[in-house]
């Protein structure tokens, strides 16, 4: 490796983790003012991505032990915003999938976070932002296919 890549690289692994402070700073600021942790806010998001699922495919999107995934449902169930029923594939098992009251909530903080990063970007086209989301969708597309040889 050159060391033009090398200082290229360290750029690139300074931003992700400056992209990853400032997403995790704007997660805050949503959860304070949704009024809603961001662990269950991750939670929701995954459960409309994938619709219903077990815990255990809640937890492996999460990349977090099954056990922290159930202490993060059991509240949204108890609101509303989740159902558990029974897999009747596998009656050890439970499904867990979003009501329509976690679809709401999900989609306020959505709101919550276009509304930010469309006063972020104001000064952006259509184009720029386009290309943002393609570049970056790349970038997370490579990272997680190296995680997935890593295991």
């Amino acid at each position: 490796m050159t060391a033009d890549q090398h200082d290229a690289l360290e750029g690139l692994i300074d931003a992700l983790a400056d992209l990853t402070r400032r997403h995790r700073n704007l997660t805050v600021r949503l959860s304070r003012e949704s009024g809603l942790p961001a662990s269950q806010v991750a939670v929701l998001a995954v459960l409309a991505r994938l619709g219903e699922c077990r815990i255990a495919e809640l937890a492996e999107e999460l990349l977090v032990d099954p056990s922290v995934v159930s202490r993060h449902v059991n509240p949204l169930e108890q609101d509303g915003s989740v159902e558990r029923r029974q897999d009747p594939a596998d009656a050890r098992a439970a499904l867990i999938r979003l009501t329509p009251r976690g679809e709401e909530k999900l989609a306020q903080v959505r709101r919550l976070r276009r509304r930010h990063l469309e006063s972020a970007l104001a000064d952006w086209n259509e184009g720029d932002v386009a290309g943002l989301s393609e570049v970056l969708g790349t970038v997370a597309r490579v990272l997680g296919a190296t995680q997935e040889v890593a295991r």
